[in-house]
């Protein structure tokens, strides 16, 4: 029954959490107009794979200072100006555009944590 626990866990953190970011951005570029037919998609997923496997793995070990760490990536790739090089430096709003890359961070990461806590048994029924 472990085995599913971890499964299932991975499933949201990895697979439902990206789908679910994915369409958070699509919809944003949609808002503020930024749509482009050539947008490289293939660069964030694998990052995004990485960064949610990072973090539910830390919470499914219960590691010390693991929220501590997913506030400064989320700080860190602000103050890098994550993306700085993509087509959203055409747009005048950049302030809202930056503001919605750090939603669409926070709505990653959040699936992390539920992921990690059901592969914990901390959030399973």
């Amino acid at each position: 029954m472990e085995i599913f626990r971890w499964v299932f866990g991975l499933l949201v953190a990895l697979v439902f959490g990206g789908i679910v970011t994915q369409f958070y951005a699509r919809k944003v570029r949609k808002i503020v107009g930024d749509e482009d037919p050539h947008y490289r998609i293939s660069i964030p997923i694998a990052l995004g794979v990485a960064e949610n496997l990072f973090f539910t793995m830390g919470v499914a070990f219960d590691l010390s200072g693991v929220m501590v760490a997913m506030v400064t990536w989320m700080a860190a790739k602000m103050a890098a100006h994550w993306g700085k090089n993509s087509q959203e430096n055409r747009i005048k709003n950049i302030g809202t555009v930056r503001f919605m890359v750090l939603m669409g961070t926070m709505i990653s990461l959040l699936f992390s944590m539920i992921g990690g806590l059901i592969c914990a048994g901390k959030l399973w029924f």
